[in-house]
């Protein structure tokens, strides 16, 4: 008997899932939304290996559970999860940008309003990344002074938008500058801002 299983990115925090992956990777949501938030432009060849290979490897999953599910009818169900969002990209997007230290996305709100797309995304607070999700239906990297997360960047970007803290340096903070560890966040961004 054939049972259409409906599958979802907030699947893959599934225990019994997390505990079968011989290496769990950190990245996974990430890698796969944003596989399928660029699956319509060059930008996907980033993700897609990697995407592909976690998409194969939850479907054998579930069907080791005695649940029928196929990788394309899988493709096409998270593809329907991250296009119907509400704040979607517009269709005739005109630019495209990265957005790091995204909180809940407000910057990436305002470029999307001004006509551009977001090909990255990274955020480290667990929180702001489930907001992050449920506002635009795509996970964000998580901390960018990691290279594994670097790594994800892509090289096809028009502008690098950064809200990095400003606690180090606002008088509201303790104004320790560069001797506060968010005071040298900026210099995780520096190489990506030299990209011809």
């Amino acid at each position: 008997m054939l049972i259409k299983e409906k599958i979802s990115i907030e699947e893959f925090d599934d225990k019994s899932y997390q505990i079968r992956l011989v290496e769990p990777l950190e990245e996974e949501k990430a890698v796969l939304t944003h596989y399928l938030h660029n699956i319509h432009n060059g930008v996907s060849k980033y993700y897609k290996d990697e995407a592909l290979s976690i998409l194969k490897n939850y479907v054998e999953y579930k069907n080791e559970n005695e649940i029928s599910v196929v990788e394309e009818e899988a493709l096409q169900q998270l593809l329907f999860e991250v296009e119907n969002v509400p704040f979607p990209t517009p269709n005739n997007y005109t630019f495209k940008f990265i957005d790091l230290f995204a909180g809940i996305g407000g910057f990436r709100i305002a470029m999307q309003n001004v006509g551009g797309k977001c090909v990255y995304s990274s955020e480290w607070n667990k929180d702001a990344q489930k907001t992050y999700r449920a506002n635009f239906s795509e996970v964000p990297f998580g901390d960018i002074t990691k290279e594994s997360v670097k790594n994800y960047i892509p090289k096809e970007f028009d502008i690098l938008c950064a809200g990095f803290p400003c606690q180090a340096f606002s008088i509201a903070g303790l104004r320790k500058g560069f001797s506060d560890t968010k005071g040298t966040l900026f210099f995780d961004l520096e190489p990506n801002l030299l990209v011809a």
